[in-house]
This record gives structure tokens, sequence and C-alpha cells, in this order.
């Protein structure tokens, strides 16, 4: 006779699942994707069921019951356990793990699924009955009872608030006169589109990208979005997504930031009304359940979030849209080490939907895939405004004499700016007031005690932080050293250049944004509302600036430190510098007034600053692309890297030199493959631990995975690996 195991997905670091028998006196099938409590050694945990397999004669004393099942429906539908086995084996992450990302947290820990309820009180049969005079010896019950025959029901705290006590409500309840009962409130209600604002005429790009999409429905096409900044590519999505929506389907539209929400929901939302809801980490856990249980009972159409939201179910979706598609925030840099980009293009894969990928500077990637005919490019060459791209000046910085960081050339062009009654961007990707502080007597610097990094200098409030493990110390009164107190703070970050221009254009307020200025909730929508009033201001900020905003009044983009990254050790340090470059220089004259953009630089004869310069980032990526492929490196063939750490150098490097001698590879795998390393990572020490990798890469996807395959079962030896914490990272995007 035959038995039944119920295999469960566990959320703990191991590749295995882990067997159970079915609940002790359990009536009810037992369905993929629900979730279930389990004892697991000494703690109870929750799982979710993966398969049931029929076992002969088992032993049954080897195996645990489950203790409960959560739900009787599964929260998980075919997609969601499609798309989590496929990135297992893809980022080569415990599947177990993988699983948890597809739920908020509460849900994770075993909460109910279910809207905020509130209790409501109502009449019983024998209640509607009972004459509110009989009742004249006890007027709390006699008031309670009347407002339930005037309004059939009311809540609980309303009840309260007419003055009715509990002691009321309960002994009605006890006498049998009325009932209590709960009931979820949904924040969401299937609106009718209550549109704000007319769709904007399109140029014939437009159009014809919206056709494109629009005939592309029911369908997994990739389509590559590339329009140059202010080309009106959120115009052309909104479009197509009015016909995913007019077919009662749903959008999921991905950002890279959570600073670009706000903005984006109010833009959808003059476009859609009430039918779109926003995802991200900003939202407490009560958001984020309502957020979850919205798109996946259909009450919403549009839902706007970071790359997390890429795992959130959905009814019926209908496209999936990748905003920036190059933004390296896509890519989780911890734990599961996935990139939501390419998740979504799997996802539309298996759910035969559309998806757009846009960019005015994508990807190198998605340029090799779009010429391979793997994409259908849109091309936007145009701004949607009829205005015309900014003119570009490089500031030779040699032999100058700059105010704190700013050349003449850009302080004349801001105050020319500002007479005029225009915005001008200044920005500097580096947060704090100075990168480093160093002692004038015995030259002592602010060095980070855990991680191989400066620790940068905060004025407001005044501290020493390292931007890497944010480590922080007080502000030292005296060298540590040699116990001087004359200090040389070093370099220029965002708080420096704002004290400055403070003091140099008094009569213009300056706004900076950046991680620091932004924590408390709603800040960033508070500065967008005061940019968007028009008035002559500076708009100070790190890279939180350069992506995706309209600021039809900017006129002028200054750049101050043009140079950043040009010199990087990790090889697609160049793609980004000139990225970032290209987006914040698109701020700038996005409307009716003409825009300029000045570059200030060291180096204004480098390649890529005079790529930057002659705004073509398309004839820049071309160059890159014919330098990776005649080097053999990513996108030209594909890579992963191995990482481990530990408090001791050796012992990370040793690891991972003990993996490659005790594994054993047919000669063949091996062959298909190229190793690298090990080697210290380009920062080594970071938050108290020394980091080594090893990368490989192979011109073969397969190749590369099949090495993997054989890595990884001697990576997860705890005989091995118990000394180290290692990690797996499968087209890795950063060195840092």
């Amino acid at each position: 006779m035959s038995s039944d195991l119920v295999e469960v997905l566990v959320p703990i670091p191991l590749m295995e699942k882990f067997s159970y028998l079915p609940p002790k006196n359990n009536t009810s099938p037992l369905k993929q994707g629900a979730r279930v409590l389990i004892p697991f050694g000494r703690r109870t945990l929750v799982g979710v069921i993966w398969s049931l397999t029929k076992k002969e004669a088992i032993d049954k004393r080897k195996y645990k019951h489950i203790k409960e099942v959560l739900d009787e429906t599964p929260l998980l539908d075919a997609s969601s356990i499609n798309l989590a086995e496929w990135s297992s084996r893809y980022y080569h992450y415990p599947l177990g793990e993988i699983i948890s990302y597809f739920f908020p947290p509460s849900i994770r820990k075993g909460k109910e699924a279910k809207f905020r309820e509130s209790k409501y009180l109502e009449l019983t049969s024998k209640g509607s009955f009972l004459q509110a005079e009989e009742l004249a010896r006890a007027p709390s019950q006699q008031k309670l009872i009347t407002l339930l025959k005037e309004k059939k029901e009311i809540t609980l705290k309303s009840a309260l608030a007419f003055g009715i006590s509990a002691t009321t409500v309960n002994g009605l309840i006890e006498k049998g006169f009325i009932n209590r009962f709960s009931r979820e409130l949904s924040p969401y209600k299937k609106l009718e589109n209550k549109r704000i604002v007319s769709p904007k005429k399109l140029n014939p790009e437009q159009k014809k990208a919206v056709n494109a999409i629009n005939n592309a429905q029911g369908t997994n096409i990739n389509f590559l979005l590339d329009g140059i900044t202010g080309s009106g590519k959120t115009e052309v999505y909104l479009q197509a997504i009015q016909e995913v929506v007019n077919q009662g389907k749903q959008a999921l539209i991905l950002i890279p930031e959570i600073g670009l929400a706000p903005q984006a929901e109010e833009r959808f939302r003059e476009y859609f009304g009430d039918r779109v809801m926003s995802f991200h980490s900003a939202k407490n856990d009560r958001e984020k359940v309502d957020a979850w249980l919205g798109a996946s009972k259909g009450l919403v159409d549009i839902i706007i979030g970071t790359r997390s939201s890429v795992f959130l179910p959905m009814k019926d979706l209908g496209i999936i849209i990748v905003d920036e598609e190059h933004d390296l925030s896509f890519k989780q840099m911890d734990k599961f080490r996935y990139s939501a980009r390419d998740m979504a293009l799997y996802r539309a894969k298996i759910q035969k939907v559309p998806v757009v990928l846009a960019s005015a500077t994508p990807s190198l990637e998605t340029l090799k895939n779009a010429a391979e005919d793997k994409y259908e490019v849109l091309k936007l060459s145009k701004r949607a405004t009829g205005a015309s791209l900014p003119t570009f000046q490089a500031v030779d910085l040699r032999g100058q004499e700059l105010n704190e960081g700013l050349s003449k050339e850009l302080l004349d062009a801001t105050h020319s700016e500002l007479s005029k009654g225009n915005q001008v961007l200044i920005f500097l990707n580096r947060r704090g007031y100075a990168p480093s502080m160093i002692c004038k007597v015995c030259g002592w610097i602010s060095n980070c005690e855990r991680c191989d990094a400066l620790m940068t200098v905060h004025k407001n409030p005044t501290k020493l932080q390292c931007h890497h493990c944010e480590a922080q110390k007080p502000y030292p009164n005296k060298c540590q050293s040699c116990g001087s107190n004359d200090f040389l703070t070093y370099g220029f970050g965002t708080e420096r250049i704002e004290e400055f221009l403070h003091n140099h254009f008094p009569e213009a307020t300056t706004l900076r944004i950046d991680s620091d200025s932004t924590r408390r909730k709603d800040t960033l929508n508070e500065y967008f509302g005061e940019i968007r009033k028009g008035k002559p201001m500076i708009l100070l900020g790190t890279q939180l600036l350069a992506k995706g905003h309209h600021f039809p009044d900017v006129t002028l983009v200054g750049i101050i430190d043009a140079d950043s990254g040009l010199f990087s050790a990790d090889f697609r340090g160049s793609e980004r510098v000139a990225q970032l470059m290209t987006q914040v220089s698109g701020r700038a004259g996005r409307d009716k007034k003409p825009g300029r953009v000045i570059l200030q630089s060291y180096c204004p004869d480098h390649p890529q600053i005079e790529e930057i310069v002659t705004g073509s980032y398309d004839r820049f990526a071309k160059k890159l692309l014919e330098e990776r492929k005649s080097s053999k490196i990513p996108p030209f063939s594909f890579q992963a890297k191995i990482f481990a750490e530990s408090p001791k150098s050796l012992v990370s490097r040793d690891f991972i030199l003990n993996i490659l001698n005790r594994t054993k590879v047919e000669e063949k795998v091996r062959r298909n493959v190229r190793i690298v390393g090990p080697l210290p990572s380009i920062m080594e020490k970071k938050s108290g631990v020394y980091r080594w990798e090893l990368s490989i890469f192979s011109e073969s996807r397969s190749g590369l995975h099949k090495f993997l395959d054989i890595m990884q079962s001697r990576l997860y030896d705890p005989k091995v690996s118990k000394q180290v914490r290692w990690s797996i990272d499968v087209d890795p995007l950063s060195s840092i």
C-alpha cells in the first residue's frame, strides 16, 4: 500500500526540500502553493507545499506530521511557481528562500492573507422582534437596539463613539438580541476610469510605438523603447497600458528607485484615476499586504513598484514595463542576487504578455539583444515637446582656481539662469560634507576600521560615517594619533556644496536632494511640489535627481565631477558613467526653454567626455560593444562570481582555492569556462570581513551553469564552508 508524503519548501539556506506526513485527521486535499505550519527541529516554521509523492511502505516513524494547513486556496498560482523554480535554477539559490520573496512579511510569517478587518454589530432574528420600550430600564441597551433598527448594522468602533460601552454590547450578545461579526475592508474599489487629464497628442514615432505594443497583446514580444531624454517614453506606455486596461487586464510597471514612485503614481492617477497602486520597501506591512491582495484579486489595474514588485501575484497580467531598464538598482546585491529586469522578461514569457524595456541609455546587454533581433526596437529620436537637446560645454579645470569645487563658468551661468527666473540643477554623486578628514600635523586620515574606505564627514548632524558599512563615529575634537585639533576636510560632498550655494546665492532657494535629506517620509514629495511651482531655485543632488524626473523649468545642468568613474577598475565603470551623465544632462531644457549642460573635468579630452559632450550615447555604446567583443567579456560572454568572506583574508582565499582543487570537473565542462582568480574584491575589507571572489566566464550559458552546478554541490558541504559566508552571483553587475 502506498502512502503520501508532502514535499515542503522551508525558508532556510539549503537547496533540498523536506518531506512530511499530512496533518493528522486531515480530510481536505493538499495543494501546491499552500502555506503550512511545520515542525523543524525545535522551531515551528511556515513552509509552502511543493508536491505530493507516493512512497511504498514508508517508515512513518522517520517523518513528522504537518501541524496545520494555513490556506484552503493556495496563495501561489502556477506562473508564480514556475517563476520561482526557474529563478532557483538560474541564480543557484535555495527555492525555499526564494518562495518567501513572493509574500509580504506578515503573510510570510503565517498571518492570514486578508485585508484589515473591522468588527460589526447587527440584530439577530430574535432582536429584530424586540421593542425598544421593553428596555426602558436599560437606556444604553435601548439606544443600541434603536441604532441597529435604523442602520441595520454599525461598527463596534462607532457604537463605542455613541457612548455605548463594551459591557452593554456583551450583555445584548449574551441575551441573543445582537450578533458581532467581522468584515474585511478593502481599500480598493473597481472604479470607472475617471481621467483628470486627456491623452497627449502623439508624434509619428510615438504613434508607431503605441501601435506596435497594442498589436502584441496576448503574445510574448520583447520591446526596447529606446528614446532620448524627454522623448515621451512615459506617454507611449501610458497609452499602450490604456488598451490593456480596456481589455480588463493588469499592467506592472517596474521603476528603479523609491524616489520615482510618487511622481509616477501621480502621473498614472491623473490618467487612470484610482485604479493605481504602488509597492515598495517604504510601505509598512499593512500597506504591503493590501497592495499584494489588491493585485492578486484584480482590484487594481496598474501596479507601480521597485524590483521586489516582480514577485507580486496578479490576477490577469497583460503587460510589463521596465522603466530605466539599464539601472543598477534592478539588481539585488546580496543574498538572492536576482535581476528584476531579467525576471520580468522570464515572467512575461511564461505568462505570454509583452514586455517593454524603456531607457534613454540602454544597457549593453539590451543593445546586443536588440542587434540580434531578440527585441523589437521602438526608436524615439525627438523630444516630445519639440524642444532641442541641451548644448554641452566641457570646462577644463586644469590650472583653475575653484570656489568649493565650482568653476567661474558654472557660477556665472548659474547666476545668469537664476536672474532669468529659471531653475538650475547641480549634480554631484557624493553625499555628506567631505569624503575624508585629515590631520594637518601628523597626516592621520579618517579611515573606517571595518572597511577599506574613508569615513565621510557629515555636518548635519556632525559625525563621521562610512557609506559602505554605515558605521558612525562622533566628530573628533582632537587627532587620535597626535592630539592636534587642526583638521582639513578634503574633497566635496552635497552638504558642503549646499553650504556654499546658500552663501553665494542668498536670493535663491537651494534644495539638496539626496538620501540623507529625504529620509523622512513624504519629504521627496514636498521637494518636488516646490520644484513644480517654477520659482527660480538651485536643485542640488545625487543620482536621485538623475532618473526620469521632468523639471520643465530647469535650463542649466552643472556636473561638478564629470571625471568620477572614468578610471574605474570595474570594466562596467565607463558604461555606468556614460549612462549617468547622459541621464542627468537630459534634465535640462525639456520643455519650451532651451537647455545647457556644463561638465567640469580635469580630462576634457578624454574620449568618454568627448562622446558625452557630443550628446551621442548610441555612438559611445557601439564603441564599448566593440571593445567588449574583442575582449570576450559580457555581453559577449556569460559571467558568474563566487564570493567568500570571513574575518580573515587568507581563510576567504583558501576556501575558494580548496573548492577549486577538490572539485572534479569533466574536461569537457572545464574546457567551456575561463576562470579568473581567486582575487581579493576591489574593496577587500567591508563591514569587518575580508572578501575574495572567483570570476567564471563562458561563451555558453549552459556551459556556465553546468560548471556552477558542480561547484555548488561542493559549496554546500558543511565541512568545507563552515568558516566562511559564501554566495553565487550570476550575471554580476558590480565589483565593489
